[in-house]
């Protein structure tokens, strides 16, 4: 990956891609065709390889700062395909300027990598809050004697983008020994008491796919009558199950419970469903505080000032996402 980024090298090969083709941030975007065939000419990449990977910089759900943005159906969390990338087409985002002119040194060295981690990649490394990886830089560059446990708390805990609830042992995952993390969607009872609202599905998980299991689950076996036992642990009571799912608010399910079962009561149940729930084996390469230190002690203090500004400014005018 970049050294003075983190960003994998297929990564800024797509960046250079769209740089060299003019789709810079607020201007036209390309064809992803184009900027594919580009990246072919700069390293070797087949396009079909290469593809997955501009998806995930342009996704809104894959990490919590895009590189890309894109236009054009760009697929969904769940079963539906991205189109084909002659009827895609990408520029670059600010963050992804920034990116370059990191790589390029004009500017010092940002955090993008250890922002954005690599667990959308089925790697081990989480992502952090954007701005929390700021501040902790920050204060390590103007309080060099700062405490790990200042910068651990600053930093704050693993971060998704789409706002599931992350649990797990951060001590271990701050000291640099792997650690497994539990993410989970959030579950709501709705305002009239009728439902549970599943929404924020973790980013490893398949909402249509989780739909489908909690379908399953509610159909009545012909096993039922022989195994009771069975069934009252395996059976969930559902009445109904709604996809009021949108792309302006995301993937969301309505689970209306059957007679005789509570809201609360089919929510604790829905807790421990894979899928309404799924763990990551996480890992940082370093100690938390060493990684904030080595980024603030690799470049004079004023030049990385400068260019956490840049970043911050680019993190501002990042379009809101769902």
């Amino acid at each position: 990956m970049g050294d003075r980024t983190g960003v994998g090298l297929t990564e800024c090969a797509i960046l250079e891609a769209l740089e060299a083709l003019g789709a810079h941030p607020g201007r036209r975007y390309r064809r992803n065709a184009a900027v594919l065939a580009a990246v072919e000419d700069r390293i070797g990449l087949a396009p079909a390889y290469a593809y997955e990977i501009l998806l995930d910089l342009a996704r809104p759900w894959t990490m919590p700062l895009s590189l890309i943005q894109g236009q054009g159906n760009f697929g969904s969390r769940g079963n539906e395909p991205a189109a084909s990338p002659s009827y895609t087409e990408s520029r670059l985002a600010a963050a992804g300027r920034v990116a370059l002119a990191a790589e390029r040194g004009d500017i010092a060295p940002v955090p993008i990598g250890l922002i954005n981690g690599n667990v959308y990649a089925k790697g081990t490394r989480p992502p952090f809050r954007p701005q929390a990886v700021i501040d902790a830089l920050r204060l390590v560059i103007q309080r060099p004697r700062v405490t790990s446990k200042e910068l651990t708390d600053v930093t704050g805990p693993p971060y998704f983008l789409n706002g599931c609830i992350v649990t797990g042992d951060f001590t271990a995952l701050a000291a640099g020994r792997p650690t497994v993390l539990r993410l989970e969607a959030r579950l709501s009872i709705s305002e009239d008491h009728h439902s549970v609202i599943i929404d924020n599905f973790p980013p490893t998980v398949n909402p249509d796919d989780t739909a489908q299991s909690l379908a399953s689950r509610a159909r009545v076996r012909d096993w039922e009558a022989q195994h009771p036992s069975l069934h009252r642990r395996a059976h969930l009571p559902l009445s109904n199950l709604r996809d009021e799912s949108t792309q302006r608010h995301g993937d969301r399910l309505i689970c209306v419970p059957s007679h005789g079962t509570s809201p609360e009561q089919l929510q604790e149940q829905l807790r421990d469903i894979y899928g309404v729930y799924t763990t990551i084996t996480a890992a940082l390469p370093r100690p938390l505080p060493a990684l904030l230190r080595s980024w603030a002690r690799a470049y004079p203090a004023e030049e990385l000032l400068t260019s956490l500004a840049a970043l911050e400014d680019a993190i501002r005018i990042q379009p809101a996402r769902s």
